[in-house]
């Protein structure tokens, strides 16, 4: 059914006073366990058509909202994302967060705005005169073209999350609360996008020394991948099983490499540094499993090396120590 609420009339009463751009303004993510926030700030010209599919993003299937992602993108002016981790968000808080991902947003446009019309409630943006719209989404065509840009970026990320920390769910239900998500939690423990100030959540971050070798080794390992991650690694398997030979942490690609990676974890630096306990028969064991997954998947002519990532966790800090093409056999 169409939105016959939606309408250009907030747009419109700028453009009549001669202001040219006018930034719609919204989020994705401010209630989610785990993952960012995410803002998008959208420009469209006076005179161009509207996409008369366009509705709050709540309201649109996933398959819409990604057609309208695209067609935005061609048609706008200018598209501004703005992007607040769960580390940061849990130093500052939601709120804080969000307006912050927001300023971000209409940094990150490629034009200076005249106005900002912003979902909900005012933000603390001293820098350009704003307009809050309770209900924006559904109101005014330029909010909810920003809402769909947010939901669509921010599902995306959580989609690529979900080979990063597997088993959680991420790819279904976002970072949400759902049942599966909570009881992922309580099994798994909390991963490093799991926003640990939020209920649900905090209860079950673990003291460090409680654990048992399996979960320490889960937790470094978990860290590793995210830290792959963020260097443009795809994680393309975590603890990957090769029979008798045994399993091997993390297998990741970054354009024409394929790294199988070694992680080490300890909690006290009683051996050495974890990247120096990958010994010769270690070492030859990753190969073979390495050999391994090349043959269950020939598409894969690419370069390839082995890494090791060693990990010391105290008091909830990671150390992380990266060595890059570790070994040759």
């Amino acid at each position: 059914m169409k939105n016959n609420e939606l309408s250009l009339k907030y747009e419109q009463k700028l453009w009549d006073q001669d202001k040219t751009f006018i930034v719609g303004i919204d989020e994705a993510g401010r209630g989610p366990l785990a993952g960012p926030v995410v803002a998008a700030a959208v420009i469209f010209e006076k005179n161009s058509p509207m996409i008369s599919a366009i509705d709050d993003s709540k309201k649109l299937t996933d398959k819409k909202r990604e057609s309208l992602y695209d067609q935005i993108y061609e048609q706008a002016l200018s598209v501004g994302i703005g992007l607040v981790d769960s580390d940061e968000i849990d130093k500052i808080n939601i709120l804080q967060a969000t307006h912050k991902a927001m300023r971000k947003a209409v940094g990150n446009l490629k034009v200076q705005p005249d106005h900002l019309l912003v979902d909900g409630r005012p933000i603390p943006e001293k820098v350009y005169p704003h307009t809050a719209i309770i209900g924006g989404d559904r109101k005014c065509y330029s909010i909810a073209a920003a809402s769909i840009i947010a939901k669509v970026y921010r599902d995306r990320l959580m989609k690529k999350y979900n080979s990063v920390f597997p088993g959680y769910g991420f790819e279904a239900h976002k970072g949400y609360g759902t049942k599966k998500h909570r009881e992922a939690i309580i099994n798994l423990l909390p991963s490093p996008i799991h926003r640990k100030s939020f209920a649900r959540v905090k209860e079950y971050i673990p003291e460090i020394s409680l654990l048992n070798k399996r979960q320490i080794g889960k937790i470094g390992e978990d860290q590793a991948a995210f830290f792959l991650h963020k260097k443009g690694f795809t994680i393309l398997e975590r603890n990957f099983h090769l029979g008798a030979y045994g399993e091997l942490d993390i297998i990741a690609q970054k354009d024409d490499l394929l790294a199988f990676v070694e992680v080490k974890t300890q909690t006290k630096n009683l051996f050495g540094a974890p990247e120096t306990w990958v010994d010769e028969r270690k070492m030859k064991q990753i190969a073979l499993i390495a050999d391994g997954y090349l043959s269950q998947h020939p598409e894969y002519d690419v370069d390839c090396r082995f890494d090791v990532i060693g990990i010391t966790v105290q008091n909830d800090n990671f150390n992380i120590r990266y060595m890059p093409d570790a070994f040759r056999l």
